[in-house]
């Protein structure tokens, strides 16, 4: 669909806002014909007859068809010679006849829907930017006759580029949902069904991204290499393959392209969700239909050889739509609690986004840019945390610690104009204990937080994401402090461990159960650059307790050590570590007056700013270290 005609608006402008061309994007998928692969199935379907066991697909799909299609065409005279290729070449039975037309009709299928939705979104595009340039000349005519409204025409010019971009985001999504459909059918009818359509489809596919020569390289450095040397169209076409490829350590965080893994996570996270939710909806459905069955009452009995009931047959296939539908919502939570963080501040940027390496969702979020932060923090959390229950209270926890860490530098000489950036990283499994409600979770989580697995899988990810915060980092390495809290700290400490240089300045370890190492240079720091808090009442003492306590004991020592894990000595007793306060205290205000400090209690309190207002002496401290400014930090005793 051709760009509207503005008079007031430009459209150089508004893509330059956008970060790309959404009329572009849907022009390529115009360019494709869904009518002329559907009667190349078609053709395939007539010579396999309708009694194969892929004929149910090949009704859904061409019923799919009918309802996106606006597309008119003549059928081709050379469908039948393709057929009659496939059948000598391939020596072709009738049920492979079937599937490859029951997965030629799926890809026609899903090409129409997305040159239907496409053409929607842009036609929804022009409206409104012919509209908004209409008021703008409104405007402009009243403005002639002495009034002011500049604000009015600057307020039409940002939701016009507001509506590009989410054109532009919409077309990408579009796009790349058809370009993961097209390469699933491809891959089905190439290795399923023997049959290489390329030579069929090419003159009537989309016009899609051209992929990126070479494969994609696992090294941070050199994947930003190649990620900054990619076009718009071969860094969708990567998103199209992998919806996951934002995750990649190297990945930058808003190239001059703006295509970067915050635009990317975020597009994953859009789909993810709509998928999420349309399951959860779909499982509320199946709910009210059989609300005993989802209660696990009137459950009909199993059928038994010569004795099948048509009233267990039904439940068995509700069943296994009421499993597939929860299964598809089970990340619901936490997509909602991302979406939520992210969508509360421009500022916020999705570095994170998986639900497919590990037993839970793990997201990362970066409050600023750490690709051009002077600082960079990475805060990794312990027991018992979730993207659902965390994901929001981390993000807020960096977002108030940032804004303490500005203010420290604001006042230091030399200092006023670092930047900041601080990032909530959940990227592994922290170990679950939901109490006695769930005694058997609760048991394998009580294994997991008294051994190391999970913090030794969770260490090697988090040593290549501090990785992949150097290799994007622009002008230079960044200053970046690594800090972890309770289970977290002994993940943060393994990974400090990790072989290489991951480019760490410093690190900071509060409420911790030990850290794998006693000196500074295990962990590969400078002498001085360790720190650790510890509260008085921070029952994580208690770790420390009952090993003393067991070390004297004859055969329970070395039992204890061997079943429930020796993590090292306490870093916040350690005298190769820098112990600092966690009580009330005072500081300058840099003004030549004082401010405050409030004690944290407990083992949580560490990063939490109180909910009266004011600050603690923990988060001081957080904000000190993490801005280079040690020397600044309240000393405990």
């Amino acid at each position: 669909m051709s760009r509207p005609s503005l008079q007031y608006l430009q459209i150089d402008e508004l893509m330059a806002h956008a970060g790309g061309d959404p009329w572009a994007v849907d022009d390529s998928l115009q360019a494709g014909s869904p009518t002329q692969i559907n009667f190349l199935a078609q053709a395939f379907h007539s010579a396999a007859g309708s009694a194969t066991a892929a004929e149910e697909t090949f009704r859904t799909a061409q019923e799919h068809f009918a309802q996106y299609n606006r597309e008119n065409g003549e059928q081709p005279i050379n469908n039948g010679a393709e057929v009659t290729r496939v059948k000598e070449s391939l020596h072709a039975t009738t049920e492979q006849l079937g599937q490859i037309a029951a997965d030629l009709g799926t890809i026609a299928a899903a090409l129409a829907q997305a040159r239907a939705a496409s053409q929607a979104n842009i036609t929804a595009l022009n409206a409104n930017l012919i509209g908004l340039d209409a008021r703008i000349g409104m405007y402009l005519d009243l403005q002639n006759q002495g009034y002011d409204h500049d604000a009015d025409i600057a307020q039409c010019r940002q939701l016009a580029k507001d509506d590009t971009a989410t054109a532009l985001h919409n077309a990408t999504v579009i796009r790349g949902s058809y370009a993961k459909s097209l390469q699933q059918g491809l891959t089905n009818l190439r290795i399923r069904d023997g049959y290489d359509p390329d030579a069929a489809l090419d003159k009537f596919d989309a016009d899609a991204p051209a992929p990126p020569p070479g494969p994609v390289p696992d090294d941070p450095k050199q994947f930003n290499d190649f990620w900054n040397s990619l076009t718009p169209g071969q860094k969708d076409w990567l998103y199209g393959q992998d919806n996951n490829i934002g995750n990649h350590p190297g990945m930058p965080c808003d190239p001059p392209d703006h295509l970067g893994y915050d635009h990317y996570n975020k597009l994953h996270l859009a789909d993810e969700l709509g998928r999420a939710q349309g399951a959860a909806a779909h499982a509320e459905e199946l709910r009210h239909q059989h609300p005993d069955w989802a209660a696990g009452t009137n459950i009909p009995r199993p059928n038994e050889p010569g004795a099948i009931f048509d009233e267990r047959v039904a439940y068995e296939n509700w069943q296994r739509q009421f499993d597939a539908a929860r299964d598809g919502a089970k990340y619901l939570p936490d997509l909602l609690a991302v979406d939520s963080a992210v969508r509360a501040s421009p500022d916020r940027k999705l570095m994170l986004l998986d639900l497919d390496s590990g037993t839970q969702a793990r997201a990362a979020i970066a409050i600023g840019d750490p690709d051009k932060a002077t600082h960079v923090s990475v805060t990794t959390p312990g027991l018992n945390t979730t993207v659902h229950g965390g994901i929001g209270t981390m993000t807020e926890e960096a977002t108030n610690v940032r804004q303490e860490a500005l203010r420290q530098l604001g006042l230091t000489p030399g200092h006023a104009t670092d930047s900041v950036s601080t990032i909530a990283w959940i990227g592994y499994d922290p170990p679950q204990v939901p109490g006695f409600d769930d005694k058997t979770a609760s048991l394998s989580g009580l294994w997991g937080v008294t051994h190391d697995d999970l913090a030794r899988a969770g260490a090697h990810d988090l040593a290549r994401f501090y990785d992949g915060i150097q290799a994007s980092h622009l002008g230079g390495p960044a200053d970046l402090t690594a800090i972890g809290h309770s289970y977290g700290s002994l993940t943060t400490g393994l990974a400090l461990q990790e072989p290489g240089d991951h480019g760490v300045s410093r690190a900071l370890f509060y409420g911790s159960p030990g850290i794998a190492a006693s000196t500074p240079e295990q962990l590969q720091l400078q002498s001085g650059q360790v720190y650790a808090m510890e509260a008085p009442d921070d029952p994580i003492q208690w770790v420390y307790d009952a090993r003393a306590v067991g070390q004297g004991i004859p055969i329970l020592g070395s039992y204890l050590n061997n079943e429930f894990g020796d993590f090292g000595s306490n870093p916040a007793t350690n005298p190769e570590v820098t112990r600092l306060a966690t009580g009330a205290a005072t500081v300058p205000d840099g003004h030549g007056g004082t401010i405050v400090l409030q004690e944290a209690h407990g083992h949580s309190d560490y990063p939490r700013f109180p909910d009266g207002g004011g600050i603690r002496t923990t988060n001081y401290n957080i904000a000190a270290v993490l801005a280079g400014l040690g020397d600044k930090a309240v000393r405990g005793n």
